[in-house]
């Protein structure tokens, strides 16, 4: 009797659709070291993310958070792509 093996691959796909009608903001991301694209929190709550996902991605370093003094907190493009990726 011959054993046989068999291989199976599973490969899944998802895509992070942010509407946007305006221009897209960029600045510095320190845990990037270097120039991102940010996204706005209404716009990844917008995509599906929850508060607390985000919060907890944050805490963890799973997504950077850029916040700036008198303006709304952004997350790194970047970051979220990556995690989005795991």
């Amino acid at each position: 009797m011959t054993d046989r093996k068999i291989k199976i691959t599973v490969e899944s796909y998802e895509v992070l659709l942010i509407k946007r009608h305006a221009a897209l903001s960029r600045s510095w991301c320190a845990s990037c070291s270097k120039q991102v694209t940010l996204i706005d929190m209404n716009d990844a709550y917008a995509a599906g993310l929850s508060e607390e996902a985000i919060n907890r991605r944050g805490e963890t370093g799973r997504i950077h958070l850029i916040e700036k003094a008198g303006e709304p907190t952004f997350i790194c493009l970047n970051s979220l792509i990556q995690t989005e990726r795991r």
